[in-house]
């Protein structure tokens, strides 16, 4: 008997709890190159299990793993499997854009974390998805300043926020960091309402509990908690309003 036939039939006595344990140690894509191709009782396995948590272009995943993902995961016996997935464009440039294609067939995706988010992809997958009612937990988050503000310059506040409980209703817990940038010249693909120091919020997640900001204003505030009066945690970083230096209302918000 080879060690690859001994492995196999030691870890066949193992319930299948106790492999899930022991599969949580690896990324998804060392289970299924280890364990499916093993025999047909591990094969099995892998095929019917809600697929792990997916990281998505982090540590400088390679390209042919990179690709991996993008066959396997929309498989049509595979996506609607996918509970929690992590996009990154910090090396790679294309994840973001790969995620608007195919967010929509992820039909019970739990929690999506997005890093170095480039806004290109970004408004292609607020623009281009359905709401997912599945969604319980949102993040976005940036490496750095730079990034950060390079990805959304000019943008006013709360030019996502709408968009984002529209797309996600069922919303328990989102972090959203975005950082505040604002030239002398406003980005001229957001306007403003008449009159307003902010784009308003006008859906209410009445499943959110958690909710962080990077940067909000007074009156932002204000608007956030009439739409969102079941918070039970909430952070935030105190800023003057998103507005460029010369608007009417940069130093004197409306209320």
């Amino acid at each position: 008997m080879t060690l690859r036939q001994t492995m196999a039939a030691t870890l066949e006595h193992l319930s299948v709890e106790v492999l899930y344990e022991i599969f949580i140690y690896f990324q998804f894509h060392e289970i299924y190159n280890i364990f499916s191709k093993l025999n047909s009782y591990f094969a099995g396995i892998i095929n019917n299990i809600s697929i792990m948590p997916v990281y998505l272009g982090l540590n400088g995943m390679s390209i042919t793993v990179t690709e991996f993902y993008y066959r396997h995961l929309t498989q049509s016996n595979v996506c609607n499997r996918l509970i929690s997935l992590c996009v990154s464009d910090t090396l790679a440039i294309s994840n973001g854009l790969w995620l608007a294609s195919h967010l929509s067939a992820f039909i019970n995706l739990r929690n999506l974390s997005l890093i170095d988010i480039k806004r290109s992809s970004f408004e292609l997958i607020l623009n281009s998805s359905p709401p997912i009612n599945s969604l319980i937990m949102f993040s976005i988050h940036y490496s750095s300043y730079h990034r950060a503000f390079y990805s959304f310059i000019g943008v006013p506040e709360g030019a996502y926020h709408e968009r984002i409980f529209h797309l996600f209703p069922s919303l328990r817990v989102c972090h959203l960091h975005f950082w505040r940038y604002i030239p002398s010249v406003p980005d001229s693909r957001v306007v403003l309402p008449f009159d307003g120091a902010f784009v308003p919020i006008q859906t209410s997640l009445l499943k959110l509990q958690s909710l962080i900001l990077r940067d909000c204003s007074p009156s932002f505030l204000s608007s956030l908690f009439e739409h969102l009066p079941q918070l039970e945690q909430f952070s935030y970083d105190w800023s003057v309003p998103w507005l460029h230096e010369e608007h009417p209302l940069r130093y004197g918000e409306k209320k």
